[in-house]
């Protein structure tokens, strides 16, 4: 008898602790934008045409641009900075819009706004329809 409540009870603390589990790691949109510094992983231009151009691919020798130091953090308050990859900061602001099925940046007086394709914590991966472009960003 003693077997019996022992194994319903610890059969009870597993189920308990990976529902709470589950709940402790969904995270919002928002935060998981807001929580990394991200890097690019791969850059294109011309993206979804004939002549898509890898511009940049983390690790490959004879980038068209070096993208190593290009980095972006968006912080909660609608703003980010950002240093490019001519070693420049740069500041600016964010939303997400259509659902948070997009984001749009404005830096310098110029709005991209991208298509979220994937933002998972260890994931960025937007396209920027009218700008041709395309990037996988990861954590720093």
């Amino acid at each position: 008898m003693k077997l019996k409540f022992l194994i319903s009870n610890l059969i009870l603390g597993v189920l308990l602790f990976s529902c709470s589990k589950d709940e402790d790691t969904a995270k919002t949109n928002t935060q998981l934008l807001t929580s990394k510094t991200w890097v690019y992983n791969e850059y294109f231009t011309n993206y979804n045409q004939t002549n898509t151009i890898l511009q940049y691919k983390k690790g490959k020798s004879n980038n068209l641009l070096d993208l190593t130091g290009d980095v972006i953090n968006f912080k909660e308050d609608g703003t980010f900075s950002r240093i490019d990859l001519m070693g420049q900061a740069k500041s600016g602001t964010w939303q997400f819009l259509n659902g948070e099925t997009q984001v749009s940046t404005t830096e310098d007086g110029v709005t991209h706004t991208s298509n979220i394709i994937v933002l998972t914590e260890n994931m960025y991966t937007w396209h920027d329809v009218p700008f041709g472009t395309y990037g996988e960003m990861i954590p720093k």
